[in-house]
């Protein structure tokens, strides 16, 4: 199919791209999140219980980035899927939208349980 669209084929690649590196940027500003979330509970010498939840509260902070990344990678995979339909990629689409939606499904009931502590 991106045969037959030239230049606003190549034009979607390169979206696809710019989506997949702000999936990219969604999990390292996670990461960054995350990691000052621990290195506060860790250095404030708090007692066990709120570095704890200190931990706790970074993983929630985690655990939304990946979910909204993994969202944001759907998005880029069904672009790439409609550009070059085949029986292949469609397949592997279904696929990866499983694998992430079972990883969506984890995180948010792992989410829940931290919520509730």
């Amino acid at each position: 199919m991106a045969d037959h669209l030239g230049f606003v084929a190549v034009a979607l690649e390169w979206v696809v791209v710019l989506i997949e590196l702000f999936a990219i940027a969604i999990l390292l500003l996670g990461i960054v999140r995350f990691t000052g979330w621990f290195v506060s509970g860790e250095v404030m010498r708090r007692d066990a219980h709120e570095r704890n939840h200190q931990l706790n509260r970074g993983r929630l902070a985690l655990g939304r980035h990946i979910l909204a990344s993994l969202e944001v990678l759907i998005v880029a995979d069904l672009i790439r899927t409609v550009l070059h339909l085949t029986l292949a990629n469609i397949v592997l689409l279904g696929g990866l939208v499983l694998i992430r939606t079972f990883i969506s499904f984890s995180l948010e009931y792992e989410m829940r349980a931290l919520e509730k502590e």
